[in-house]
């Protein structure tokens, strides 16, 4: 059974921290990220709000209900990043994406249980320390909940 990297994306920076995630995958290591709800997204929330919602807009012209399919829900969103980070396209790329398992939340009990094996890794120069003290940002889960991520709905 294979270890597994527990990284926690807490006041994390989302491009930063899903790039080095995803060159850990291109190593053959297998991560599981925890609190992907809490990451941060750098710049004036405005914008950003706006940015997502315009792709939301984004829909194929002869019939709508065929994609594309835009991601709400925080640890899918994390996912999609780490896997437009990746050669998606190629075997290596595929092999990686299946070594990633991202949580909203803390790791589930069952995660706990089947793999008790779980090295605490640590992924630098994307803390919230590095933004200086007058740039703005948002929380992963304050852009979801803007684009149409209902939280009572699920389990976290």
């Amino acid at each position: 059974m294979p270890e597994y990297i527990l990284l926690d994306a807490k006041d994390k920076i989302l491009g930063r921290f899903c790039s080095q995630v995803a060159k850990k995958l291109l190593l053959g290591q297998h991560v599981v990220v925890i609190n992907a709800k809490d990451a941060i997204i750098s710049g004036n929330k405005r914008a950003i709000h706006e940015k997502y919602l315009a792709r939301l807009k984004i829909r194929t012209a002869t019939n709508p209900r065929r994609g594309p399919f835009h991601k709400r829900r925080p640890d899918t969103f994390m996912r999609r990043v780490i896997k437009q980070m990746l050669p998606r396209k190629k075997l290596r790329g595929k092999e990686a994406l299946t070594r990633v398992h991202v949580y909203i939340g803390d790791i589930p009990e069952r995660f706990k249980k089947r793999y008790n094996k779980l090295i605490h890794g640590e992924i630098k120069n994307a803390d919230k320390r590095r933004l200086s003290y007058y740039n703005k940002y948002i929380t992963l889960d304050n852009l979801c909940s803007r684009i149409g991520w209902n939280k009572e709905n699920i389990e976290v």
